[in-house]
């Protein structure tokens, strides 16, 4: 029940001032504030608890990796060089340096790909990041898509069911790195990433952008909506 007696009456405004606080001010009347957002002197290492001037980051994972992200204070080459500067044989490694020196790293294949990816990912938004590095590279590409788009849910994909003959050869190592991810099999190895020749140049990025994800989940996607890199 209203609290105004006159609210039908020429009498409504002057008793809706009289009920009114002192000087109170209605909503939209105020200063506006933004939201805070962070600086990269915000985000500078040295803030951080676990900084040691003398030695190398001890953390396996910046637990500030959103923040940094939001500051534009990474870059999106050098962030992935660093990820797997401990964890790849000399030729694998070697591949790396050479390519992201002279290239600018990209995640999705093209708009395609993006909506693909980001419409399925939210359907199925309980997919753990392993399953979701995996939804990346399944939805990459048409020809993979089109022989998985039933083969999964929530808890993961089907791929005994799924049919392979007829592929292009070149998506072939892009499948199996999406099942290797997914399900931790050794269906594509690293000396199988090392080589040009079973893995393309395309598909070699892709798969390194897939085990970024799996690794840190989707918010790395936002280090590209900074750089804009998506590929047209």
């Amino acid at each position: 029940m209203t609290r105004y007696f006159m609210r039908d009456t020429p009498l409504r405004q002057m008793e809706q001032q009289m009920m009114t606080p002192p000087n109170f001010k209605p909503r939209g009347h105020g200063l506006y504030h933004p939201g805070f957002r962070y600086t990269s002197k915000d985000v500078d290492c040295r803030y951080c608890m676990s900084f040691d001037r003398k030695h190398p980051c001890p953390l396996s994972e910046c637990p500030y990796l959103e923040e940094r992200i939001e500051a534009g204070a990474l870059d999106l080459n050098e962030f992935v060089q660093d990820c797997f500067s401990d964890e790849l044989g000399p030729q694998l490694q070697s591949r790396l340096l050479e390519y992201f020196n002279c290239r600018s790293l990209w995640f999705f294949l093209d708009n395609a790909h993006q909506k693909r990816w980001m419409h399925w990912s939210n359907r199925y938004y309980k997919m753990s990041d392993r399953n979701k590095a995996a939804l990346f590279l399944l939805t990459a590409y048409e020809d993979i898509w089109r022989r998985v788009i039933w083969k999964f849910d929530s808890d993961g994909f089907d791929f005994q069911t799924v049919r392979l003959s007829g592929i292009q050869p070149e998506l072939y190592s892009v499948y199996q790195a999406a099942k290797a991810i997914s399900i931790g099999s050794r269906n594509i190895t690293t000396a199988d990433l090392a080589s040009p020749e079973l893995v393309t140049d395309e598909a070699f990025q892709l798969i390194i952008c897939a085990l970024i994800l799996a690794k840190y989940g989707d918010a790395i996607l936002n280090l590209e909506r900074k750089t804009g890199d998506i590929k047209q």
